[in-house]
């Protein structure tokens, strides 16, 4: 394959990483603490769960594997965000590591159906199994999440135990809470066990219309401040669908590279005053999500010879992976025994990419843009907001952005050609997505916004950092990136994704349509305006749910009324 080499200035992406975690020190230095004792909670419940389950279960409780440092899977573990970076570079040879399964791994085991938790068999004083479900340490208003997952790889099934603790008295008082529960949108792959409240076994009434769960609260906590809700469900997964469009409804799924597990989960509803709870229901095309920033816990056990891949990995062993991430969009990850992993440091970051072996140019090169991609939006929009990142080829159409994680279609992994000798670097669609999944880190998982009402908010600026890309360090490729979308009309950008029956009009409004607005504006201001309004309008709304209206405000506030003419152009509700 051709060698490329590129220099980065690696002094500014430091600087801002380090002004931006002293901005962040208080909430850190809280997260510390947390991260703490919530790691030991974690590993303890953990623990007690698995034993629970496995010896409870079909009687087969076997030994499963020690993760061996020469499988692609565990990767050092990696401090979170709030952390200083370590030595500034690009690792000059990154590292392919094929997997190898432990040969002294005992025979996984396949779970029956899942308990009812029982008192401990009598041996001298009685004693009880622990109540696994109990509240989680919180972190101001953001919700915290305990996920304790077991793939069953040869039935395609997850089995998981879910705990949300939210402090929250305006929900709470409601009598009720809701969540989001993507997984239902096809039949038979979400399936609710219950539902109870922490410290309480009757069950809650709980009802599931399509992708909309409600569970009822006691009378009681309408007056509460905090309260803890427990999920025992299981899900079938279908499988991965390579086709279909753009839509966030594909995360979902098992293939023979192994099993993706996004929007797997409940997610809490936001709630706003005067519009009530924020329910995103299905649909074709887009991403019908919404996700508040919150503090993650999750441990994931796997079969023998399989890896778990997933973003803020703390620990792995005897089959159980575990993650914590702070101040998360969603979590997702992928098992496999099929992948390597191809791996470099970008300014303290790791960033690790795992692939099938017979694609290894393709992943030398996504991760070389990837180490030319994250130091430009460090400049352009601030710091980098989570401790790694990481790539996954996966079974699916198009990539999917999740906080510290992407999946990509193995599709374009396998189209991948690298250039020929004297040719440019840059001009293929996997690289030119792999920018623009990587800017979703700022937009969408950092910044966060109703991606089915207000799309082009994540979109936009995700594909204006393509634009970004091309135009300062592959100009060559510009025009290659611009002719797909060159013969688009301009169409107003601020629709939701329901007003779309197809991928094509989709992304004519929210990423063409978009980005056009986003380049007019940066015409308009001049280069060093626009980048100065980036780069407050992430400061400030970093770890937020953003309206476009917002967005706007903020704009308005360093550009004035300069662009009001400007706007009708884009914006069909100020026309």
């Amino acid at each position: 394959m051709t060698a490329h080499t590129f220099n980065i200035d690696s002094t500014s992406f430091q600087s801002e990483n380090q002004e931006a975690r002293k901005q962040d020190g208080n909430r850190q230095a809280a997260k510390t603490e947390f991260g703490e004792n919530e790691r030991r909670a974690a590993g303890l419940a953990a623990r007690l769960l698995l034993i629970w389950i496995l010896l409870a279960l079909a009687g087969c409780a076997a030994g499963v594997p020690q993760p061996s440092t020469t499988t692609p899977q565990p990767p050092t573990p990696t401090p979170s965000a709030g952390e200083p970076p370590v030595t500034a570079s690009i690792a000059p040879n990154a590292t392919a590591t094929a997997p190898a399964p432990n040969p002294n791994a005992a025979a996984a085991t396949t779970p029956a159906d899942r308990p009812t938790p029982q008192p401990s068999p009598a041996t001298g004083s009685p004693t009880e199994t622990p109540d696994p479900c109990s509240a989680l340490p919180t972190q101001g208003d953001a919700p915290a999440y305990r996920l304790q997952a077991v793939a069953e790889l040869s039935a395609h099934r997850l089995r998981v135990y879910q705990q949300v603790t939210l402090t929250d008295p305006t929900r709470l008082a409601t009598g009720e809470i809701r969540f989001n529960v993507l997984a239902n949108h096809a039949a038979g792959v979400f399936t609710l066990m219950g539902v109870r409240l922490a410290g309480d076994h009757t069950p809650l009434t709980a009802t599931l219309t399509d992708t909309t769960l409600r569970v009822e609260l006691p009378a009681a906590l309408r007056d509460a401040t905090t309260a803890t809700l427990c999920l025992d469900f299981t899900l079938n997964l279908s499988p991965a669908a390579d086709t279909g469009g753009i839509t966030a409804a594909h995360a979902l799924g098992w293939s023979d590279l192994g099993d993706v597990a996004g929007a797997w989960y409940p997610l809490l509803a936001p709630y706003a005053a005067g519009t009530g709870w924020i329910l995103t229901p299905y649909h074709p095309v887009g991403d019908p999500l919404v996700a508040e920033a919150a503090d993650y816990a999750v441990t994931v056990t796997a079969p023998a010879g399989y890896a778990v891949i997933g973003a803020g990995l703390q620990s792995a062993q005897a089959g159980v992976w575990e993650f914590r991430l702070p101040a998360t969009r969603a979590f997702a990850f992928v098992v496999t025994d099929r992948l390597v992993v191809t791996q470099a440091d970008v300014d303290g970051i790791p960033v690790r990419i795992y692939h099938l072996p017979e694609h290894q140019a393709a992943a030398q090169d996504a991760l070389t843009a990837a180490g030319e991609a994250l130091p430009l939006f460090v400049r352009t929009f601030g710091a980098y907001p989570y401790a790694d990142l990481t790539i996954v080829e996966a079974v699916q159409f198009g990539g999917m952005e999740y906080s510290g994680l992407i999946t990509f279609s193995s599709q374009w992994f396998a189209d991948y050609r690298s250039p020929a000798e004297g040719e440019e670097f840059g001009a293929d669609f996997l690289i030119r997505f792999v920018v623009h999944e990587i800017g979703h880190q700022w937009w969408y998982a950092a910044v966060g916004n109703n991606q089915a009402t207000e799309p082009w908010l994540d979109e936009a600026l995700a594909r204006f950092g393509e634009w970004l890309y091309y135009a300062q360090l592959h100009p060559a490729h510009l025009a290659w990136w611009e002719a797909p979308s060159a013969g688009m009309a301009t169409v107003p950008l601020d629709q939701p994704i329901y007003n779309f029956q197809d991928t094509t009009s989709y992304v004519q409004a929210v990423y063409v349509s978009g980005t056009r607005f986003l380049l007019a504006v940066r015409d308009r201001m001049g280069e060093a305006a626009f980048t100065a309004f980036l780069r407050d309008y992430y400061r400030q709304h970093r770890g937020r749910l953003v309206s476009g209206a917002e967005f706007l405000a903020t704009l308005r506030a360093h550009a004035g009324p300069a662009l009001d003419d400007l706007l009708p152009a884009y914006f069909g509700s100020l026309r």
